[in-house]
């Protein structure tokens, strides 16, 4: 072998090592990065999952140390905000109580003495007498409908209320809520037509989604025209039980789908119907805690209100 080669080969000997160290040191700091890793992905599981993390030596100068440190003080930070979060709840719910009782105490007292005061009325009182008298019962009942709706909208919208769902019949809580408008429906001598089964047992909170449903059906006999008819139907699904509330109303415009669920918002149709705009913005929160939908569908004349809960 004579010097030219002798060099050739040291150098492709001095190569290879270089290469195998490199692949050695590669191999040792990606075994090293994969524990590093591994060390943060536990700390980040134990942090997600509610656990406390220990505390971390400040002398360690690790990557996976100093991310694992900053860790730890997000934790601490981000349970520093629960806890004035849930505070400040606990303020508001005491905030909302405290609203209600001064509210409805004054209010009792004046629904009261204007029933009083309507006796004496009655019996000798003339005509602009009543006629005063009746406007002030009429803003009083306005006045508590809003009173009451503006705290149930406050409670449900901060989670102050809890849906307590029980397996329940579905047509009871129908029948509850229509017994609530019937006087109403009478009045304008509208008539129901019903496609119901015997029995419907569907996971819901009976008080509240009777409230949801009253507010369909409060809404349908509204804006339906004097001798008016509305559907009411009930039908089940892979997933769904839906309840479909058809009336043969005024409607809406193409473009107020959506707009009618906001608060306060009533349609363009509206002309001389009382009303202030929250029994659909309430119905779809009530129905949202109860993981259901409520869709709109317009169907010239009227509109077609769907009510759907998760089977179980």
């Amino acid at each position: 072998m004579d010097l030219t080669e002798i060099l050739w080969w040291s150098a492709g000997m001095f190569l290879l090592g270089i290469l195998a160290g490199a692949a050695g040191m590669y191999r040792v700091q990606r075994k090293e990065r994969s524990r590093e890793l591994k060390k943060i992905s536990d700390t980040v599981q134990r942090m997600t999952s509610g656990k406390e993390l220990p505390d971390f030596s400040d002398c360690e100068e690790t990557m996976d140390s100093k991310i694992r440190h900053q860790l730890l003080r997000l934790q601490e930070i981000l349970v520093s905000q629960k806890q004035d979060a849930q505070k400040e709840r606990k303020e508001l719910q005491e905030l909302i109580s405290e609203i209600a009782h001064q509210m409805r105490t004054p209010l009792t007292n004046l629904k009261n003495y204007l029933d009083f005061l309507s006796e004496e009325i009655e019996k000798k009182g003339t005509e602009p007498e009543l006629s005063y008298l009746k406007a002030i019962q009429s803003s009083e009942e306005k006045i508590y409908f809003l009173t009451e709706h503006f705290i149930r909208i406050s409670r449900l919208e901060h989670g102050l209320i809890q849906i307590r769902k029980e397996e329940r019949d579905l047509l009871k809580t129908l029948r509850n809520a229509l017994g609530q408008i019937l006087d109403q429906a009478e009045k304008k001598e509208i008539r129901f037509e019903f496609e119901l089964p015997e029995k419907m047992h569907v996971m819901h909170d009976a008080n509240w989604l009777g409230e949801a449903i009253f507010n369909l059906l409060d809404n349908a006999v509204k804006y339906s025209p004097q001798n008016g008819k509305i559907k009411i139907s009930l039908q089940e699904n892979e997933m769904f039980t839906t309840f479909s509330i058809r009336d043969y109303g005024i409607g809406i415009e193409p473009e107020e789908k959506n707009l009618i669920f906001q608060r306060f918002y009533r349609g363009k149709r509206v002309t001389d119907e009382e009303g202030f705009g929250i029994g659909l913005y309430l119905a779809r929160k009530i129905l949202f805690l109860h993981e259901g939908l409520l869709t709109v569908k317009r169907c010239e004349p009227g509109v077609e209100m769907k009510l759907s809960l998760p089977r179980q």
